[in-house]
């Protein structure tokens, strides 16, 4: 086709005059077509990137932005249609749990309920399951798709996710953005029952079949620990190592982790405290983090920009202090960040009547905030997730 674009469907030849040295020779119409698709093969295989779609080479030390594809999923949809006009989201102390418990405040009650079941049934998947192998990057490459296709079914066992999740560039499906910004099981009016879910990670959804897939051997895998004080709340154990031990149970190992903490700790004992499997990766920073784009205590100017698409990278950031954790927050849209950031973790303090009890005065702005925030995150391809 393309050649007949030029040349007459009558002439069987092309005569081609080249100069220094002059040659006079004849190329059939079969041996042109052969070289133009040969070259066109040869361009999109240069163009792949380590998913197979066209991006930035692996080893680039500046990647380019990855192209925005966010898909809110259905009941995110008809959420954020409403936040404002009729569930007043961007005003003061919203009531952020009324879609779980009043049935006639939206159309979709049902289906929140029935998300918040689907939930239960994801997690009880998750706790189950455990990776064939200790790190997927190791894989060899008759095994990866039977492995990678494993860690599917416990998404595919409890959702449709292409229509109960959205779906993010760089972490793929993630659960929707949806009051009240963490497990909506912490809306039961049951005082235990609440006490259970305010504080746990299993609303978290994660595309693990899909980080498995993009995982090669060179991929460096990192974790950035931003307000990292290992004495969470008493006796329970820090949200961000029961997150590492999630991808752990995947095949996922941190080899290089970062904790930033303000409070001054005796490092023996943060050293004690580490987890094993992570004493060989674990950088420890008594030290506050900078929002300043130039300071040296600006983790992303510091550290961050030393890694590439190649690396799989999850930040979690919850200081307590909106002044350098928003600035933070919106620095990673920044083209040279957001194609590096695969999982982003953020507990954002807003005004919301029943977190309130927990986050006193730290609250700063609406629970339309947040989802603007997250949304926009998620549109320049980064898995945000609110955080615990």
């Amino acid at each position: 086709f393309v050649v007949n674009l030029f040349y007459p469907a009558h002439q069987t030849s092309v005569s081609v005059r080249m100069r220094r040295p002059q040659y006079n020779f004849i190329m059939s119409k079969t041996n042109i077509t052969i070289a133009i698709l040969t070259v066109i093969w040869i361009a999109v295989q240069r163009g792949k990137g380590k998913d197979g779609y066209s991006s930035a080479s692996a080893s680039t030390k500046q990647p380019h932005r990855r192209i925005s594809k966010y898909k809110p999923s259905r009941l995110e949809n008809k959420m954020m249609k409403v936040s404002r006009s009729e569930l007043h989201y961007d005003t003061d102390m919203i009531n952020e749990c009324d879609l779980f418990r009043n049935e006639s405040r939206t159309d979709f009650y049902k289906e929140f309920q029935e998300y918040a079941s689907n939930l239960d049934r994801y997690a009880s998947a998750i706790r189950k399951f455990l990776a064939e192998v200790e790190d997927v990057r190791h894989l060899p490459k008759n095994m990866r798709e039977k492995v990678c296709k494993s860690m599917d079914e416990a998404m595919y066992g409890a959702f449709r996710p292409k229509e109960h999740l959205s779906f993010t560039n760089n972490g793929g499906f993630v659960e929707p953005l949806l009051p009240p910004m963490r497990h909506p099981r912490m809306c039961e009016t049951d005082t235990d029952k609440r006490f259970k879910y305010l504080m746990t990670i299993n609303y978290l959804v994660h595309d693990f079949g899909k980080i498995c897939r993009n995982l090669g051997p060179s991929s460096r895998t990192v974790f950035f620990d931003l307000g990292a004080s290992l004495k969470f709340h008493g006796w329970r154990e820090s949200p961000a190592l029961q997150l590492v031990k999630l991808y752990n149970r995947f095949g996922i190992k941190f080899d290089h982790y970062y904790a930033f903490e303000y409070s001054f700790i005796e490092p023996g004992e943060v050293y004690e405290k580490v987890p094993d499997e992570l004493i060989h990766s674990y950088h420890w920073y008594n030290v506050p983090v900078a929002a300043s784009p130039t300071s040296k205590q600006n983790p992303w100017k510091s550290i961050l920009e030393k890694f590439n698409e190649n690396d799989f990278v999850v930040i979690k950031l919850d200081i307590d202090t909106a002044s350098i954790e928003l600035p933070l927050a919106h620095q990673l849209r920044q083209d040279k960040y957001s194609a590096i950031v695969d999982q982003f973790y953020f507990e954002h303090h807003v005004r919301m009547k029943d977190m309130t009890k927990n986050w006193k005065s730290s609250g700063n702005g609406t629970l339309q905030d947040s989802l603007d925030l997250f949304s926009s995150l998620r549109e320049v391809g980064i898995a945000a997730h609110s955080w615990v």
